[in-house]
């Protein structure tokens, strides 16, 4: 998986979308990242989240976790958490990597995934459009 410094920008969707977006929990085995207790019920919501999150774009293929040593799982989506004017982004693998691997993922971050709305939700996709998304959001016709 391509490695991004948590709150930088993501370019990993088209450099066109970059500017509205901040990677958060883009995992490298050789990069460190920042450990410690996550809230159980931030982590909870994070997951409801990532029920059926909404996908902009389908990448082939999967991402194995590459910090387990054996038998790792993998995933192949990503969750766009909207918030003000930007919108975090992170690989479906985050739950993953704060539960096994107690990965403490930036504040800022679960300031947005606390009032983040439903991703199956009107009020998330007027949300995302609210907070830079109109990008990411394919023009009909």
């Amino acid at each position: 998986m391509t490695h991004f410094d948590d709150l930088t920008e993501c370019d990993y969707f088209g450099q066109e979308h970059a500017h509205a977006l901040r990677a958060v929990g883009w995992l490298d085995v050789d990069e460190a990242f920042r450990t410690g207790p996550t809230d159980s019920h931030s982590f909870a919501k994070l997951k409801e989240l990532l029920i059926d999150p909404w996908q902009p774009m389908v990448f082939g293929g999967v991402h194995e976790c590459e910090l387990c040593q054996f038998d790792p799982p993998h995933s192949h989506a990503n969750l766009f958490v909207p918030h003000g004017s930007l919108i975090f982004v992170c690989p479906e693998m985050i739950a993953h990597y704060i539960a096994a691997h107690h990965y403490r993922p930036p504040d800022e971050f679960w300031n947005a995934v606390t009032a983040c709305p439903d991703t199956r939700t009107m009020q998330y996709k007027k949300l995302l459009l609210e907070s830079g998304g109109r990008t990411l959001v394919p023009k009909p016709g």
